[in-house]
């Protein structure tokens, strides 16, 4: 099982450079009230990272 910091990936610090950086297939999630962001797969978005309080941002 990969760790979740590779499951996240690099860390943004503002929405627009992730947007900048995701492409259209993947989501940007934040689990901090939008201080942070990171880009994953669809098939990243697991429930384990909902649990730990992960969220979509709305596009």
């Amino acid at each position: 099982m990969s760790s979740l910091s590779d499951v996240l990936g690099p860390k943004y610090f503002a929405l627009e450079a992730a947007r900048v950086d995701a492409s259209p297939t993947e989501i940007i999630i934040t689990n901090d009230k939008g201080n942070t962001y990171y880009i994953v797969t669809p098939e990243n978005l697991t429930t384990d990272l909902e649990e730990q309080g992960f969220i979509k941002v709305e596009e």
